[in-house]
């Protein structure tokens, strides 16, 4: 169902979670082709308009504070054609605090939204290996049920490294569904 944004409609919204200081809005900001990627927690949320090619999508960017999963992102999340949880892969204390939320947002999201899952700040040393991250949230089993509108893409969105591909997936997960239409 179309999204009205500004008095447009807009019939892609896309749900960027993840815990706090994962990049969720560094990405958001460099999908959107800003050069000023400084940013300061997310209060909240923020929400714009991006393009996937010549699709329109609402990207609404939830901030990633304890208190706002359950409250803020499950709304956001029901409603989405995307979702991207964005994870800090070098920051290893919080990969079982990640598990538990991805398990929720599976939850919510809706059966045929596209869900990517980004294992960001790989450009820094400590990161974790995509192949680690995938065994130690059990991905493959958690999203078994998936397998056409689930990926996990390693990416940096401070260098930008990584980003395009992704971004790629979730434009021709939305085009096959818009031609299924």
């Amino acid at each position: 169902m179309p999204t009205k944004l500004f008095g447009r409609e807009i019939e892609n919204q896309i749900a960027f979670v993840g815990l706090a200081n994962a990049g969720k809005t560094t990405l958001v900001k460099r999908l959107k082709g800003d050069d000023n990627l400084e940013t300061v927690p997310t209060m909240g949320m923020n929400i714009e308009t991006l393009k996937i090619g010549d699709i329109e999508v609402m990207a609404v960017d939830l901030g990633g504070q304890p208190t706002y999963p359950t409250s803020l992102w499950e709304p956001f999340v029901s409603e989405a054609s995307g979702i991207v949880f964005v994870f800090d892969s070098a920051d290893r204390s919080k990969v079982e605090n990640a598990g538990v939320w991805l398990k929720n947002v599976i939850q919510w999201a809706p059966e045929d939204s596209a869900f990517l899952f980004l294992a960001n700040k790989q450009d820094l040393t400590e990161a974790m290996s995509l192949e680690n991250i995938i065994h130690t949230l059990k991905l493959e089993t958690e999203m078994a049920t998936r397998p056409r509108t689930f990926a996990v893409y390693p990416c940096s969105a401070l260098t930008g490294d990584g980003v395009d591909e992704p971004w790629q997936w979730m434009s021709d997960r939305f085009r096959s569904k818009m031609m299924r239409k």
